[in-house]
């Protein structure tokens, strides 16, 4: 696991705790999945990792279903213009994410 990835779950699990969200195993390993990433992932990318590590059987619903959780709730952020994904590096505050991304090579 990257450094601080394991702290930056468990502020995603006190946040999950105090406003009553369920961060279940399946939405944590895609959480993780995310923060060992250095570049945005596309949820394929994520499937295929999730099945190599956790569960060899997971279908497409399986990551978009916890994809939709973490962005919903800030653990996560999507990146429209590449239909990639990110963790969240500050994921205990409310903010609104920008990413500048190069013309030249994405």
């Amino acid at each position: 696991m990257a450094p601080g990835s394991q702290a930056k779950l468990e502020i995603a699990e006190r946040r999950c705790l105090e406003q009553g969200l369920k961060l279940t195993p399946q939405r944590r390993q895609v959480m993780a999945l995310l923060l060992e990433q250095d570049d945005p992932a596309s949820a394929y990318d994520l499937l295929d990792a999730l099945q190599r590590r956790h569960q060899p059987g997971a279908k497409p619903p399986t990551i978009y279903r916890a994809l939709d959780f973490l962005v919903k709730n800030g653990f996560a952020h999507k990146i429209e213009r590449l239909n990639a994904f990110v963790g969240c590096v500050h994921p205990g505050a409310d903010h609104t994410p920008a990413f500048l991304i190069c013309r030249a090579c994405d």
